[in-house]
C-alpha cells in the first residue's frame, strides 16, 4: 500500500531521546503502511523534512512547543505552556472535578466554611514545578502578597498566587497519569507512609506535612482503572494539548480531583531530564514497558493521522 498521509514527530534535544521517536516510528511503519513518518528537529528549520512532509496531508506532533521547526502543512499538536490558574478555570468550566479555588487578590478573605481549616497556596506561573512555591496555611491566614514581596526566584514574582482547598486524602498522596490524546501511556502513584497530622496545628507547615516526600513515601506504577478513566476525561476539556501529565488526588471519600495537566509538554518522562530519578524511585529501567508506551503512542498517532491529517 502506498503512503497517503504523513506524520511528523518533532524531537527536542534534551527533552526527549530521539530513540523514543525512532521506536514509535518503527511501530507505525509496521502497522500502518499508509502513513509515512518523519522525525524533525525542533532546533532547526529541518528544510528537507519540512518540504517532504508537505507533499501529503500531514499531522505534526511535538511534546513541547515548536521552536525553530515550522511546518509548511499539517494539523499541529504541540505543547503550549499555560498558567495553572487558566488550567484550573478550563477544567472547572468543563465540569471536571477540581478543588475549590480562586486567585489571591488584595481583597481576598477566605471563608473556612467554604475552604475548610486548611488551604493550599500555590503559584499560577506556568513553569513552576516540583512543588516550588506551594504552601499549606490555615485558611484564616491566607493573605495577598505583592509579587515584589516574594523572595528572588520565587514563582510568585512571575504571576498571581492561587488559593485551593486542601483535599484530605487521609495521607499525603498524588497520582500522575501521562496521556496521549487521552490514552494513558504511564501512571505512577506517590503516597506517604504516615497519616496526616494536621488537626489542631497552626503551622507553619513543611511540605512533608501535606505532600508525599522522601523518605516516608511509597512510589509505584499504578494501573488503577478508575484513576486512568478520570485522567482520560481531562483530555476532552483541553483537546489541543495532546500530551497531558494529569496530577490527581483521591480524597478519603474516594472522589477524584484534578490539580493540573502540565500542557507545556515537558513531561515526556521516558527520557526527560527527570527520567533517571523516575527510574530510581520506581525501580524500573524501562519506563516505557509498563504501558507498552511506544506501541501505544504509535497506535494512537495512527488513528489521529488518519482522522485529522490535512
Amino acid at each position: 500500500m502506498a503512503a497517503s498521509r504523513n506524520l511528523v514527530l518533532v524531537h527536542t534535544e534534551g527533552w526527549q531521546d530521539i530513540a523514543d521517536f525512532e521506536a514509535i516510528k518503527a511501530h507505525i511503519e509496521a502497522m500502518a503502511p499508509d502513513i509515512e513518518v518523519y522525525i524533525a528537529s525542533n532546533a532547526s528549520r529541518s528544510s528537507y523534512t519540512r518540504k517532504k512532509a508537505a507533499a501529503r496531508p500531514s499531522l505534526v506532533f511535538s511534546p513541547i512547543k515548536l521552536l525553530s521547526f515550522s511546518p509548511d502543512r499539517g494539523k499541529v499538536y504541540a505543547g503550549q505552556p499555560m498558567s495553572k490558574l487558566a488550567e484550573i478555570q478550563r477544567f472547572a468550566a468543563a465540569g471536571i472535578a477540581v478543588p475549590p479555588f480562586e486567585e489571591i487578590c488584595p481583597w481576598t478573605l477566605l471563608s473556612p466554611a467554604a475552604y475548610g481549616p486548611y488551604t493550599v497556596v500555590k503559584p499560577s506561573f506556568a513553569l513552576a514545578s516540583w512543588g516550588q512555591g506551594v504552601e499549606l496555611l490555615r485558611t484564616e491566614h491566607v493573605r495577598y502578597r505583592a509579587p515584589s514581596d516574594f523572595p528572588d526566584r520565587h514563582p510568585g514574582r512571575q504571576g498571581p498566587m492561587i488559593a485551593q482547598k486542601f483535599v484530605d486524602c487521609g495521607y499525603a498522596m498524588t497520582c500522575r497519569v501521562l496521556t496521549l490524546f487521552g490514552v494513558p501511556i504511564f501512571s505512577y502513584l506517590r503516597e506517604s507512609t504516615l497519616p496526616l497530622a494536621l488537626d489542631g496545628r497552626e503551622g507553619p507547615f513543611e511540605q512533608k506535612d501535606f505532600m508525599p516526600t522522601p523518605p516516608n513515601t511509597n512510589v509505584y506504577v499504578s494501573h488503577d482503572p478508575a484513576i486512568l478513566a478520570f485522567a482520560a476525561s481531562a483530555y476532552e476539556a483541553m483537546p489541543e494539548a495532546a500530551l497531558q501529565a494529569c496530577d490527581i488526588l483521591r480524597a478519603k471519600d474516594g472522589e477524584f480531583y484534578l490539580l493540573e495537566v502540565n500542557p507545556g509538554g515537558g513531561t515526556w518522562m521516558f527520557s526527560s531530564p527527570a527520567a533517571a530519578g523516575y527510574k530510581e524511585r520506581l525501580g524500573i529501567e524501562d519506563l516505557a514497558a509498563p504501558f507498552d508506551a511506544f506501541r501505544t503512542c504509535a497506535r494512537v498517532l495512527v488513528d489521529r493521522t488518519r482522522a485529522e491529517a490535512i
